[in-house]
């Protein structure tokens, strides 16, 4: 409840450790029937990587070769209309389709995973994958009881195969919402993966830079336009994993700030300070 010293909440109730623990994260994969899945099933190669906020869906289609897309098309079109969502955007990029919906719909499958989550109170971590004929989620719980609830409560959708789970110790809850580093780095090649650890030893992302792209391809007996090809594809697969977590941090864009300060300062001439 609000307090009368500044303070914006006091507890009602004194503080219980319940055993931080305790604290668990767990990474599992599940089928079931709903319509995400059944394309992953019949696309098995393709794979979808979808955020929520209960209002809006983005969607990122990945697919290892241009025969797969045109292949596929008939499906995503099926895919992006079921439920009568609206596309607002569609954005191609290097084997990578990312696309945005008006309107959730995870509220209009039947059983949905992510219900099953929350229910057994604990939290799904974004974004969920469909790979291989199975949906894939990572969430981060508080009791042992809760993970044996959730995952007997998963057992009666469809199959279900734990791929991970790992005690979380630390104190502070907002520690335990790291990025996954498989999700960031799995999709690179090995070919990427060596073009920038290289970078990174000879110091190409140092300020100012120690060496250029084109010595590095020399030092390595490769032509320049081929290392910058598997660089500049690390680089761009790093960053679309991170975008949503970088968007968590960027609140504030460069005309929302310049606005503000016209606003502070128009603010400034009316009152004369």
């Amino acid at each position: 409840m609000p307090s009368n010293d500044g303070t914006q909440f006091i507890l009602a109730e004194p503080v219980v450790d319940v055993g931080c623990a305790a604290m668990f994260e767990a990474v599992f994969k599940a089928q079931h029937d709903c319509p995400y899945v059944r394309f992953s099933m019949k696309h098995p190669t393709v794979r979808v990587v979808g955020w929520c906020n209960d209002r809006t869906d983005v969607l990122e289609i990945e697919c290892p070769d241009i025969e797969t897309f045109t292949r596929i098309e008939p499906g995503l079109q099926e895919l992006f209309a079921w439920g009568g969502s609206k596309v607002l955007k569609k954005t191609f990029g290097d084997k990578n389709l990312q696309v945005v919906m008006k309107t959730c719909r995870c509220r209009k499958i039947a059983t949905n995973i992510s219900d099953v989550i929350e229910k057994n109170s604990c939290l799904g971590i974004p974004p969920e994958i469909y790979y291989g004929g199975w949906e894939q989620h990572r969430v981060i719980g508080f009791r042992e009881s809760d993970y044996k609830k959730l995952f007997e409560e998963l057992s009666e959708v469809g199959p279900v195969e734990i791929l991970e789970k790992r005690l979380i110790p630390e104190k502070s809850i907002q520690d335990t919402f790291v990025v996954s580093l498989s999700s960031v780095f799995s999709d690179l090649t090995d070919k990427q993966l060596n073009s920038l650890m290289t970078a990174l030893d000879y110091g190409y992302y140092q300020v100012p830079k120690r060496i250029s792209a084109e010595e590095i391809a020399a030092k390595n007996r490769v032509p320049r336009t081929t290392y910058e090809e598997h660089l500049r594809k690390a680089e761009s697969k790093i960053l679309r994993a991170m975008a949503p977590y970088i968007r968590m941090y960027a609140t504030r864009t460069p005309a929302i700030e310049q606005t503000a300060q016209i606003v502070t300062r128009h603010r400034h001439e009316v009152s004369g300070d």
